[in-house]
C-alpha cells in the first residue's frame, strides 16, 4: 500500500481517483442478498412493483458512503468542451464561452463511481488485498487528516450518480491514479498482467522496429533482432490542458477545512 503522503494530493479541478460522498446503488435479486464488505452501503431497500412483463418486480439496495470516481478525466469535461468549442466557433470568445458552458447544469452530470469499503469484511487474505495483489480491489491509505480511513475501492462495483450535490471530500495524486487506472485495466480486460517475456531476454538486444496497432492503441509491440517480440500496456495519461472548471464542476463541494 501508498503511504498516505504519496496517495493523498489536494487539488480544486475534478479528476479522476476524486473520492467523494454519495449514494450508491445496486440492483438486486429478491432475497435481498448483501455480501459482507456490502452490508454497510445495502442501508435502504427499494422495490419497483410490475417492473417487468409478466407483472415480476426488482429491487434496489441503496446506502451513503464514501466512493472513488473512477470516470477518466478525459470524460468528465468531455460535453462541457464540446460546448465551449461549439460556442467559439459562433463567434464568443474563450471567457465567455467558458463561463456559459460551466452555467448550464446539464453538461456532464454522470461519474461512475465504486464504494471504499472495509478490508476486514471481505473474505480474502488481507495481506495480499492491502498489498494491491488482489484483482478487483485497490489499496487506499488513511488519509493524514482522518478524512479517510484505511480501506480499499472496491471496483467490482460500479455505479453511476449525478454529480450534483455531490461532496468532494478528498483528492489523490497522480501516482495514485496511475494505480486505480491500472487497477481498473487489470479488472476489465487484461486479468493478469502478464507480459509473455522475461526480462533477461531483452538485455543486449537491439530494438528492430516498434508498432502501436491502430485498432489497440493501449498495446506497444516492441521487435527485437532475434525474432522475439515484447508487448507492453500503456498507462492511460491525465490531460496536459487544464479546461477551466475547478469548484464549479461539484455543485456542493466539500473543502479541506470543512
Amino acid at each position: 500500500m501508498m503511504s498516505p503522503d504519496d496517495f493523498y494530493e489536494w487539488h480544486d479541478e475534478p479528476r479522476q481517483g476524486d473520492i467523494v460522498l454519495y449514494g450508491v446503488s445496486r440492483i438486486i435479486a429478491d432475497d435481498r442478498h448483501s455480501p459482507p464488505q456490502w452490508e454497510s452501503l445495502d442501508a435502504h431497500f427499494l422495490r419497483v412493483d410490475d417492473a417487468w412483463d409478466a407483472g415480476k418486480p426488482f429491487d434496489i439496495a441503496a446506502g451513503i458512503g464514501l466512493a472513488i470516481v473512477v470516470t477518466h478525466d478525459c470524460q468528465l469535461d468531455k460535453e462541457w468542451n464540446r460546448r465551449v468549442r461549439e460556442l467559439e466557433k459562433a463567434g464568443t470568445e474563450t471567457q465567455a464561452a467558458e463561463r456559459e458552458a460551466t452555467a448550464d447544469m446539464t453538461l456532464d452530470r454522470a461519474l461512475i463511481v465504486s464504494p471504499l469499503v472495509d478490508p476486514n469484511d471481505l473474505r480474502v487474505e488481507r495481506g495480499n488485498l492491502l498489498a494491491g495483489r488482489i484483482i478487483g480491489y485497490l489499496p487506499v491509505p488513511a488519509h493524514p487528516e482522518q478524512l479517510v480511513g484505511e480501506c480499499v475501492a472496491d471496483l467490482t462495483y460500479q455505479c453511476t450518480i449525478d454529480r450534483l450535490d455531490v461532496v468532494k471530500v478528498a483528492s489523490i495524486s497522480e501516482t495514485a491514479r496511475k494505480e486505480l487506472r491500472y487497477a481498473l485495466i487489470q479488472l476489465d480486460a487484461l486479468r493478469t498482467a502478464d507480459l509473455g517475456f522475461e526480462i533477461e531476454a531483452v538485455v543486449g538486444r537491439t530494438i528492430k522496429k516498434v508498432e502501436v496497432p491502430a485498432r489497440d492503441p493501449l498495446t506497444v509491440r516492441i521487435q527485437l533482432d532475434d525474432g522475439k517480440v515484447i508487448q507492453l500496456l500503456q498507462q492511460p495519461g491525465t490531460p496536459d490542458k487544464e479546461t477551466g472548471r475547478t469548484s464549479e464542476f461539484f455543485s456542493f463541494r466539500g473543502s479541506r477545512d470543512d
